[in-house]
């Protein structure tokens, strides 16, 4: 049976092509087994054909004696010009010639570290450049390599889902549970209530992280604290409340969320006013459930992008954490509308 016309390879076919011409079959023999006519493999061929450079021998003294150039089929070469082929089949690229909207994208991605998601909406939300495009042509055009430098590795990836252990609650918690907590804080429509957890660093060193993330607006605080006990956690409290005055504190800060850990054991010491009196409420999560300060575990999951796992924050200055602080702080969100936490803290801030 004779086949007619000519169609493309698959990349395993490309594969075998390139087998049976080290095994110098004849191009006809090679068309009956790829199951293609003979005009498809000629095209093949000159499709994924390049000059390979070899090696040439002195027979009698050793050595190179010099180089002989001759022409060989890749298949990584050819699938690459086939998928560059495909590209420009179907209707245009909607980027078109708007080198400054790529520029701007690579450079907020890779430098930035802003999720392609969060630039197109800071770009669609500010109105900065005329080309208009969808989260998935946007994620379809990185795939594709139309943005040659963003690459696997600049793209924050999801973390593996941990295996939840069917875990038994041998004490109840230090102080009041969430249980107790009113139910409107978890509808998120209310100002001023947190969440607060702590970043550990480097095995064997001290210095951690305390982060504060406000529930409705996704407001992050960071401190560096010399280790992880809970004075320190009572201190950076004491700090904040001089910042902002007796009176302002309780309005920003109505109540906050831990956990168990031992570093918000002195629920009383978080709760005492310097000034004297009660200055927050604090609650307590269920043993093993962070999914009850799920503010806090998805802003960690940004900061980790800066420290990762294993930073030791002691060689870290405070003025470096104030800058991811402002990152995190000033990264545009798809809660919001694209609007950043800064943003949105900054309104709550201004009906105070």
């Amino acid at each position: 049976m004779k086949l007619r016309g000519t169609k493309n390879l698959t990349y395993t076919q490309r594969l075998m092509l390139e087998d049976c011409l080290r095994a110098k079959l004849h191009k006809k023999i090679i068309a009956e087994k790829l199951g293609v006519c003979l005009t498809t493999v000629y095209a093949e061929l000159k499709r994924g054909q390049y000059k390979h450079r070899r090696k040439v021998y002195d027979p009698y003294f050793g050595g190179v004696k010099g180089y002989k150039y001759e022409i060989r089929y890749s298949p990584e070469m050819a699938q690459d010009k086939y998928r560059m082929n495909m590209t420009s089949k179907g209707i245009p690229l909607k980027l078109g010639n708007d080198w400054d909207f790529v520029n701007y994208v690579e450079r907020r991605v890779i430098k930035d570290r802003l999720s392609p998601c969060a630039v197109l909406g800071e770009i669609k939300r500010n109105k900065l450049f005329r080309t208009t495009i969808s989260k998935t042509t946007l994620y379809r055009y990185i795939d594709m390599g139309i943005f040659a430098n963003i690459r696997m590795e600049h793209l924050p990836c999801g973390l593996k889902r941990k295996r939840h252990r069917k875990t038994v609650i041998k004490r109840p918690p230090r102080g009041i549970s969430i249980e107790k907590r009113p139910a409107f804080i978890a509808e998120r429509n209310s100002f001023g209530h947190w969440e607060m957890d702590c970043v550990v660093g480097k095995q064997r060193t001290k210095n951690v992280l305390l982060v504060l993330t406000e529930r409705l607006t996704r407001y992050e605080k960071i401190f560096r604290m010399p280790n992880k006990k809970a004075c320190s956690v009572v201190s950076c409290i004491n700090l904040l409340e001089r910042r902002y005055g007796r009176q302002k504190f309780r309005k920003l800060f109505k109540s906050i969320t831990v956990d168990n850990g031992t570093e918000f054991s002195d629920y009383s010491g978080i709760e005492s006013s310097i000034y004297g009196g009660q200055r927050t409420s604090v609650y307590y999560c269920h043993p093993y459930t962070s999914c009850e300060r799920g503010s806090n575990e998805r802003i960690n999951r940004d900061i980790r992008r800066w420290f990762p796992k294993g930073t030791d924050f002691s060689k870290h200055t405070n003025k470096r954490v104030r800058q991811v602080e402002d990152w995190v702080n000033n990264y545009p969100r798809e809660i919001f509308d694209f609007a950043t936490s800064a943003e949105m803290f900054a309104e709550q801030l201004a009906n105070i």
